[in-house]
């Protein structure tokens, strides 16, 4: 038998879930999971670790996870910034959890191949916890925690670029594989933040990320003196995108155990301000004091009832164009669930076909006629705001006083 004394740091834990005199039992994938029903993305072995055994590469086995147990959460990834793990690390302290790993192991074998760093964010009761991970990896080589932190973009719910110093040509560099990323099918994100960090930091994201976002939203902060004053902005920006889904999630305090200790028992409720936000061809503004007064939420209920009493109108949906959810439905079948998930499937295949005809995609309004339906797919508000998926009788409907009319019925139109 060999030595052990070259065994790595984390072979502790490792050492752990060698368990003697325990009847041998074969487990099924759903008892593995139970360790960590919610998230499902490796087995939980103690209150910080989670390990994952995978037979190829930690990137593709992280993927094939993500496909299979889809969730929401937040992804750190550095941008000539070293910042990422110390703002994980501040957040954990400012709530008061551990930083997490998840041991990405070689089945069989049991070395370490990666390890990724993680923190939970809790919800209000009822909700599911959110991740928030880093993309500094260990334990991988570098090719390969590459991939690993472009497939934790790829499937985040929103994805912060923590930029520091930088020359364009250098940001370009860096970020070209993410922006190679964005234009395949397995890209499932729709939000990346750009966030400076320091007074002489990158603020314009290069052409990289602006010439290939297609159906993604990017968002340009104002920089921060600080990672302590960067979990504000991120926040902020979780709390609407986490709205516009429907939900009123507010965003986690602000990590002042990044410059200072944590204050005692800090609340998950606890407000931050909100940032302003500019699109990335807009010029940096300077933070407001306190945030614009929050709109009237609107009554798509109501809105999709006045939608069906349009001619024609066969059934029509609101829903969510990130998470699919249906916010409204009027009418019969088509039903919502379909609707949602076609509507969505439909809008992501039109930025991508403008992507690849090296157009600008914007916010799609397509009316499209079929043998015996029109069918329309209307954005309601800025990205990421709701989409309105509706199917109408040809032979009945108008289809352009229909859409003259929808557009009239906007909540942005008739607030004005």
């Amino acid at each position: 038998m060999g030595s052990m004394s070259n065994d790595r740091p984390d072979d502790e834990h490792w050492a752990k879930t060698r368990v003697t005199g325990a009847a041998t039992r074969l487990v099924g994938d759903e008892e593995a999971y139970l360790g960590d029903k919610q998230h499902s993305i490796g087995r939980r072995i103690d209150a910080e670790q989670h390990e994952l055994f995978v037979v190829c590469a930690p990137s593709e086995a992280l993927l094939q996870q993500f496909e299979h147990h889809p969730s929401d959460f937040i992804v750190l990834h550095d941008v000539g910034l070293d910042g990422s793990l110390r703002l994980l690390q501040g957040v954990a302290a400012a709530i008061q959890r551990p930083v997490q790993q998840l041991v990405v192991r070689r089945q069989g074998f049991g070395n370490a191949l990666a390890t990724l760093r993680f923190v939970e964010l809790p919800g209000p009761a009822g909700t599911p916890q959110v991740r928030i991970y880093s993309t500094r990896v260990e334990h991988a080589a570098n090719g390969e925690a590459d991939a690993l932190a472009r497939t934790l973009l790829g499937h985040s719910r929103l994805g912060v670029l923590l930029v520091g110093r930088q020359t364009p040509t250098d940001a370009a560099v860096r970020l070209a594989p993410i922006g190679d990323s964005i234009g395949q099918t397995a890209w499932r994100n729709h939000q990346l933040l750009w966030l400076p960090i320091g007074a002489d930091a990158d603020t314009r994201p290069p052409a990289v990320l602006l010439h290939r976002h297609g159906s993604m939203q990017l968002h340009t902060a104002p920089p921060q003196a600080d990672l302590a004053q960067a979990w504000p902005v991120i926040g902020a920006l979780w709390d609407q995108l986490r709205g516009s889904a429907g939900a009123t999630h507010a965003p986690a305090p602000a990590p002042a155990a990044v410059r200072a200790p944590a204050p005692a028992q800090p609340s998950y409720e606890q407000t931050t301000q909100a940032m302003p936000w500019q699109s990335p061809e807009a010029p940096v503004a300077e933070p407001v004091a306190a945030p614009a007064p929050a709109s009237a939420p609107v009554d798509w209920q109501q809105y999709v009832r006045e939608c069906a009493t349009l001619p024609g109108m066969i059934s029509c949906c609101v829903f969510d164009r990130v998470s699919q959810r249906p916010l409204a439905h009027a009418g019969g079948k088509p039903g919502p669930a379909v609707l949602a998930a076609q509507g969505a499937a439909l809008y992501d295949t039109l930025c991508q076909r403008a992507l690849k005809l090296g157009l600008p995609a914007g916010d799609p309004d397509l009316a499209l006629t079929l043998a015996e339906h029109h069918l329309i797919l209307h954005p309601l508000g800025p990205h990421p705001g709701p989409l309105l998926h509706a199917v109408l009788d040809a032979s009945v409907a108008n289809l352009t006083l229909v859409r003259m009319k929808l557009h009239r019925m906007d909540p942005q139109h008739a607030a004005r």
